[in-house]
């Protein structure tokens, strides 16, 4: 199931994308005493033949704008690799809506990133009586690994280090745009949430973390991408293979992983608001 824009996700706003990757690699250890609901969602199919989207987790719910079902499914599970993606008809990819949804933040405080998803999951299965099951599947995946000389990674210093969570997380994106992601006081799986959408036309595989490593680290990286966006972009930067070895000490060697796979089984045009 083809991407409609693939390259797009890595274009996002500095500030979009820092709080989207932001949350993909928080984990709260604090949860709210119940479990929170949308109080209020409208779905409405978009017709407007300029394409403009945007999408994002709000303080109180969720924002969608021109989005194609498939990127709100993408988004409702984290899983954002289409080869792990089956079933459904081809407007998943076509169709376009705007989606606005919330919950009473009041009631609900400290909601976590997956509590958000399953609030969006409920959502599709309730309004386009969405049903998937899960698959695993043995697919290439590159390891991120330990180089030959060691890894080169720098520990935050204290003024790195963040007083305050974000969902949960002291990780925090400083910097990011095509070919280039700052980080501080982050851990190597954080480093792979965030860099895995950036790089995924150039790899075409997720990466899975090998490095056996455990503590906290400021990452500061940049390479050329491969993406037709980045076309216009001067740069005398390396692969991303030769950038990860050479500034961070780091490897990515092809491997085969399981890895979840989603298949739709059943899904059809949203009831009426």
């Amino acid at each position: 199931m083809a991407r409609p824009v693939p390259q797009m996700r890595c274009s996002l706003t500095l500030f979009l994308f820092a709080l989207i990757a932001s949350a993909a690699i928080a984990q709260s250890s604090t949860k709210p005493a119940q479990t929170p609901v949308f109080e209020f969602a409208s779905i409405r199919q978009n017709i407007n033949p300029q394409i403009s989207w945007r999408m994002s987790f709000t303080t109180n719910g969720v924002s969608a704008v021109d989005v194609t079902l498939q990127y709100v499914l993408e988004e409702a599970y984290g899983l954002y690799d289409s080869k792990r993606w089956s079933g459904g008809p081809n407007w998943l990819n076509e169709r376009r809506f705007n989606i606005e949804a919330r919950f009473d933040s009041a009631q609900y405080k400290n909601v976590t990133l997956a509590q958000r998803r399953a609030m969006l999951q409920k959502l599709l299965a309730d309004r386009f009586g969405l049903v998937v099951h899960h698959e695993p599947k043995k697919l290439p995946v590159y390891a991120l690994v330990v180089a030959k000389h060691g890894p080169k990674l720098v520990m935050p210093r204290p003024a790195d280090m963040n007083s305050e969570t974000i969902y949960g997380s002291t990780c925090l994106i400083t910097r990011s745009s095509l070919g280039h992601v700052e980080m501080k006081d982050c851990t190597t799986r954080d480093f792979i949430s965030v860099l895995t959408p950036m790089v995924a036309s150039d790899l075409g595989r997720n990466i899975i973390d090998q490095t056996d490593l455990i503590g906290h680290y400021n990452f500061d990286l940049s390479w050329s991408p491969e993406d037709p966006a980045a076309a216009a972009l001067e740069s005398d930067a390396p692969t991303i293979f030769t950038a990860l070895e050479k500034d961070l000490g780091l490897k990515l060697k092809p491997a085969k992983a399981m890895l979840d796979t989603i298949v739709i089984d059943h899904i059809e045009m949203p009831s009426p608001n």
